[in-house]
């Protein structure tokens, strides 16, 4: 704890996505003393929106990219005394503040779990050297690793960043020239995407995972994520969610809380989450943990170092659990207090364009998804004249709807009700004849 004050000094580095400013605020008014750094996104009014709002925890600092923040974190340190633990809630950014914590000697990981944490080929190398079942897979950076990766591998193939965020340039290729395509749209979009900005351009080439539908409900998809907690090495899983089958090629449509699957087959699915973060050296923070259903067992698709998107709302909603201020309780070196007791499921719907690139020609529906039974929140995430582009990943959903069910009868019969109750009109745009340009 810092020496010039009784109070805990907690920093925040804030960046979109992740939990509601609302519960960021509810949740860290309480700990301490709060310094905060935070990511310049969105136009101008949002940003100083978002910042007057964030000074009712303390003094804020705004940063122009992602890696700014770790200097950022530093001077904090030096200028407004002791720092005590380092907390980030996005994926755009918890790479920094991990890398911010550990070079002040706070609470963090090992510096080779948050590289492994965030490079999924470092991930995939620790996870088929611990033995973790894994699909065949290359790592490249140019077209020739990539022919190369392709003579080796059997298709169809997945194509991902190593270093990504919500699904982008996530592609599914069959053959050697879809695959050369995809590599050049994914490199093109890559390196100029303000969400990886600094990252290298190295891409992990893998053989696709064939899930198998554990729920025996078609309507339910084949992979599972976990949600955890880590501290000083224990291990407190929080919840497993259901996922409902992806919009091609991986973007999210939607997630429920908690799983209905029967206890023996979360048991497995928790325990593969285990070994998964033993295999990666994890010892303190937040993980999502991705995994594939599979006839022989869960397969981990891939561990991210920070709590899922909307797992907060939905821990809050399912179970009146604040994950927020239990992680913030973690970066200052404490231990959870608790786990959460579901008194229901809570679930997100982000419906998803078909695949290509769409202008929204009309958009509506929220008014009446809002007075439907159970749904607690609804953003309409774009507006007409907005391009709707597949390739960008799961942020190319036009509605986010949170809400609750009492069982999953009731959840597949809201879910169908605000499907029904969506208005979304879309108008092709034309294709870029090179496959390398947008």
């Amino acid at each position: 704890m810092s020496q010039s004050s009784s109070e805990p000094h907690l920093v925040l580095v804030d960046a979109p996505p992740g939990p509601g400013l609302p519960d960021i605020l509810s949740a860290l008014r309480g700990v301490g003393r709060c310094s905060v750094v935070t990511l310049r996104w969105g136009t101008r009014e949002d940003q100083d929106r978002r910042v007057g709002q964030l000074a009712a925890l303390g003094p804020v600092q705004v940063v122009e990219r992602p890696d700014q923040a770790i200097d950022e974190v530093l001077r904090i340190a030096v200028r407004s005394g002791p720092v005590d633990g380092v907390l980030a809630l996005s994926e755009l950014v918890s790479y920094h503040a991990a890398v911010a914590a550990a070079a002040l000697g706070l609470p963090s990981n090992p510096p080779g779990a948050t590289a492994r944490l965030r490079r999924k080929d470092l991930q995939r190398e620790a996870l088929r050297a611990a033995g973790a079942p894994c699909p065949a897979f290359a790592v490249v950076s140019d077209e020739g690793g990539l022919r190369s990766a392709a003579a080796d591998l059997a298709f169809p193939l997945v194509l991902k960043p190593a270093v990504g965020v919500g699904s982008l340039c996530v592609t599914l290729v069959h053959d050697l020239p879809e695959l050369v395509a995809a590599f050049r749209r994914a490199a093109g979009m890559y390196a100029t995407d303000p969400r990886v900005v600094g990252a290298p351009p190295v891409f992990v080439v893998e053989e696709v995972i064939e899930g198998d539908n554990w729920h025996a409900d078609d309507r339910m998809g084949t992979r599972v994520s976990v949600e955890s907690l880590i501290d000083d090495g224990t291990v407190h899983h929080l919840a497993v969610t259901d996922k409902l089958p992806l919009a091609p090629p991986f973007r999210e449509v939607g997630d429920v809380m908690p799983s209905g699957l029967p206890e023996p087959r979360l048991t497995e699915i928790r325990q593969a989450a285990t070994d998964a973060l033993r295999a990666l050296g994890v010892t303190r923070g937040a993980t999502h943990t991705e995994l594939m259903l599979t006839t022989a067992g869960p397969v981990v698709i891939e561990v991210n170092g920070r709590i899922g998107g909307g797992v907060s709302e939905l821990l809050r909603a399912a179970a009146g659990y604040d994950v927020v201020e239990q992680l913030a309780r973690i970066a200052l070196g404490q231990p959870p207090a608790g786990l959460p007791r579901f008194r229901g499921h809570a679930f997100y719907y982000t419906p998803q364009p078909p695949q290509g690139e769409y202008e929204v020609t009309g958009i509506g529906g929220e008014e009446e998804i809002a007075r439907l039974p159970g749904v607690l929140d609804v953003v309409r995430a774009k507006r007409r004249g907005d391009r709707l582009v597949a390739d960008e990943g799961t942020i190319s959903h036009p509605f986010r709807v949170l809400a609750t069910s009492d069982d999953f009868g009731d959840f597949f019969t809201r879910l169908k009700a605000i499907e029904g109750a969506i208005t979304l009109e879309l108008a092709p745009l034309p294709q870029p004849s090179d496959p390398g340009t947008r």
